[in-house]
């Protein structure tokens, strides 16, 4: 059996509304669903109405995900920070590892954009793979992660 090309995007975006406990719940029950069945893996943070997401997987699956998160009415301001092939799974552990933050924990994020400042996407250009696990790695080792 051939093996599938690993694939990540990072993103972030913000929530139309603020989302209780209850609906993240229901949304990460269904997204693990969806990725397991699907082979992603990855972990979401959420704070105050924004979101960063990792994704994982085959490319086309990674690629499909994240086209159906764009159209999503839930989010607003989506804006991809980090995509392309890697090695291997940062989040292999999780269909969809999770984490609710505390808005200052974002603004040390490497990549992270304000979408409250005036030069939000001025100075935007795509992460290379290595600022992957640099982005999200104090999230996974400092702390738990729901899952």
């Amino acid at each position: 059996m051939p093996v599938t090309a690993l694939h990540h995007l990072v993103y972030q975006s913000s929530a139309t509304t603020s989302l209780s406990e209850k609906d993240l719940e229901a949304i990460l029950t269904q997204s693990r669903a969806w990725n397991h069945a699907h082979e992603l893996t990855g972990v979401l943070l959420y704070s105050n109405e924004e979101i960063m997401q990792v994704l994982e997987g085959p490319e086309e699956e990674v690629r499909y995900i994240f086209q159906r998160i764009e159209q999503d009415n839930r989010h607003y301001r989506v804006t991809k920070l980090s995509d392309g092939p890697i090695q291997e799974r940062n989040f292999a552990q999780w269909s969809m590892g999770f984490k609710a933050v505390n808005p200052e924990d974002f603004q040390h994020l490497l990549g992270y954009l304000n979408p409250t400042q005036d030069s939000y996407l001025a100075d935007h250009s795509t992460n290379t793979d290595a600022s992957l696990y640099a982005m999200l790695s104090t999230f996974v080792t400092e702390d738990e992660i729901r899952f």
